[in-house]
């Protein structure tokens, strides 16, 4: 990943380097962008969802996106987009999707395949859906 690739990553995921940038919050930081309507993009929905979800007290692990050096990253197609996790052994998936968009044939095999094992997994349009079902789990 050349320097420009990974500041352009950086800035997308800034909650993955804490350590980067090391300047004071912007006005309105952890505040979502948008708890109602739609994200520009699913990056920035995510970027929220993942921001909101760490503070409320949840692992989130992200499923990995690009490549790693000069070669292709695999990851099993139709995996969720994150993987939420707490003490006492609460685990759920969430895939984040605009609104009119639908998860792909993969996506729905590997939803089913982890909902048989016994997950919870949801499709979230809005934010405001997420936070909701985060209660839910941590209820």
């Amino acid at each position: 990943m050349s320097a420009a690739e990974l500041h352009a990553y950086q800035r997308r995921h800034p909650h993955l380097f804490p350590e980067v940038g090391q300047r004071p919050a912007p006005k309105g930081a952890g505040v979502p962008r948008s708890v109602s309507n739609g994200y520009a993009s699913e990056a920035l929905f995510q970027a929220d969802a993942v921001e909101q979800l760490i503070l409320r007290g949840w692992h989130v692990q992200e499923t990995l996106k690009g490549s790693a050096g000069n070669s292709a990253v695999y990851v099993t197609p139709g995996w969720p987009d994150l993987v939420l996790y707490r003490a006492p052994r609460r685990i759920w998936f969430a895939e984040l999707k605009q609104p009119g968009r639908k998860p792909s044939d993969a996506q729905l095999a590997c939803h089913a395949r982890l909902r048989a094992a016994g997950f919870r997994v949801v499709v979230a349009y809005f934010l405001s859906d997420l936070l909701a079902v985060e209660a839910e789990e941590r209820a």
